[in-house]
């Protein structure tokens, strides 16, 4: 196991089988091919992206079914062939997410899902139209002021 400092999660231990490939890179993180999923107790549901080539780039995702049930995003047939995927059951969805210093103005790409092979632990951010909004508020305007 190595260890990695992020500026984010602090000290973390990385095992090698954890590791998964982005041969396209991310939107806006083009360079930057390997990252882990990090699961923390304090920022459930949210995990982190955590770069294993920059460890001042952790994203938070979520998986966006967990905040809209209703939420679907239609990978093209070359999408999953470039993942390996066998299965739909195989892929993993999740969605970057915009934490600001007020959390309950917490936003979520939609529109750019983030989607896992985690059997091939291969990974590729596609442009889903119709999935939604870049920025979809978490937690609706009138739910605020309940």
């Amino acid at each position: 196991m190595e260890l990695l400092t992020s500026s984010a999660l602090g000290a973390v231990q990385i095992d090698e089988a954890s590791v998964i490939d982005f041969p396209e890179g991310l939107l806006g993180f083009a360079t930057l091919k390997k990252f882990i999923l990090l699961e923390r107790d304090d920022t459930a549901p949210f995990q982190w992206l955590q770069s294993l080539t920059d460890p001042r780039v952790a994203l938070p995702v979520v998986d966006p079914h967990r905040i809209f049930g209703n939420y679907s995003c239609t990978p093209t047939t070359e999408d999953l062939f470039s993942l390996g995927v066998r299965s739909c059951s195989d892929v993993l969805v999740l969605v970057v997410a915009i934490i600001p210093e007020d959390p309950f103005n917490t936003t979520v790409n939609l529109r750019a899902p983030v989607l896992i092979n985690y059997k091939e632990m291969l990974g590729r951010q596609i442009i889903s139209e119709g999935s939604g909004d870049v920025r979809t508020r978490v937690i609706p305007l009138e739910s605020q002021s309940d």
